[in-house]
């Protein structure tokens, strides 16, 4: 069975992503796994002469049992007081003791998991990406993309995504992974390159981009060019403007958009309502396909 992870360490933030993620659950026809992590090892004070805190964390797995308990029934009354025709999920959860990241690499392994879901900080979501560590060791080696809901995000529809690209060669595949689905889901994609500069350099790697989406049959999808020096307030700004309900991007540990994002020190460029990213892994198993020549898309 095809399943959404949906992290959460029970925060305001990450029950907001949960709960605006059940449109995603409904357009992917997906069952959900709520999962939480823990720590099982004693925690002894600072101060010499103390007692190890061994009482408390011991209670820890049977709370974080109880709070996910008590999540997993609210997200099947708010499914079940929607249309009777909306599709109703398989909800479970699960606990375990470790790190976020081990768990979840042995979730991959043992799980159909298409997604995974997590909320980003109050702030901002880029600036939660690329500066959470939670968030960025689950990116970083995950096999499947991670949605990353910001706490003062709106989803609540799913009609268009963009995706940034700096003419990376897995951006292909990425490309065409996101036609797969917004052909099942039915939203339109805007591929945008963003970059500093005018770079002639490219020319050869975009006509073969264009080339790739003007191949791909049965979705709706444009091409856009993004430039200037402030590439981050640029492209929350067209993001805005174009209506997006989604920004895309693939995750490259050393890349043009993962150095950009990093070397940005405007904070209030990242501050306020943003919308929900979805970070796609370089180095997953995405369908190769190979450049046809091909009359390009239009550019507005």
């Amino acid at each position: 069975m095809k399943t959404i992870l949906m992290l959460t360490d029970f925060s305001e933030n990450a029950t907001h992503a949960l709960k605006s993620a059940s449109l995603l659950v409904e357009k992917m026809q997906a069952g959900v796994l709520l999962f939480n992590s823990y720590y099982d090892h004693p925690i002894f004070p600072v101060y010499g002469g103390g007692a190890p805190v061994i009482e408390q964390l011991l209670l820890r797995k049977e709370e974080s049992t109880v709070k996910l308990i008590k999540l997993t029934n609210q997200l099947k009354h708010m499914f079940a007081r929607q249309s009777k025709n909306i599709f109703k999920p398989v909800i479970e959860y699960m606990v375990r003791k470790g790190s976020v990241y081990s768990n979840v690499q042995l979730l991959l392994k043992e799980k159909d998991v298409v997604m995974i879901v997590m909320g980003g900080s109050s702030n901002s979501s880029l600036e939660h990406l690329f500066f959470g560590c939670d968030t960025m060791e689950v990116i970083s080696n995950s096999t499947c993309p991670v949605m990353v809901i910001p706490g003062k995000s709106a989803f609540n529809k799913l009609n268009k995504l963009t995706l940034a690209t700096a003419f990376e060669l897995s951006d292909i595949n990425a490309i065409t992974y996101l036609a797969d689905l917004g052909k099942s889901i039915g939203f339109e994609i805007d591929v945008v390159h963003v970059s500093t500069s005018a770079e002639k350099d490219l020319l050869v790697q975009e006509r073969a981009f264009l080339n790739h989406i003007n191949a791909l049959k049965d979705v709706r999808i444009t091409y856009h060019r993004l430039q200037g020096k402030d590439v981050i307030k640029r492209l929350n700004r067209y993001c805005k403007e174009n209506g997006s309900d989604i920004l895309a991007l693939v995750h490259y540990k050393q890349g043009f958009l993962s150095t950009l994002f990093k070397q940005s020190t405007t904070k209030k460029t990242l501050s306020g309502r943003h919308i929900p990213l979805m970070i796609i892994p370089f180095n997953n198993n995405l369908q190769q396909t190979s450049f046809e020549l091909h009359e390009p898309v239009k550019q507005l």
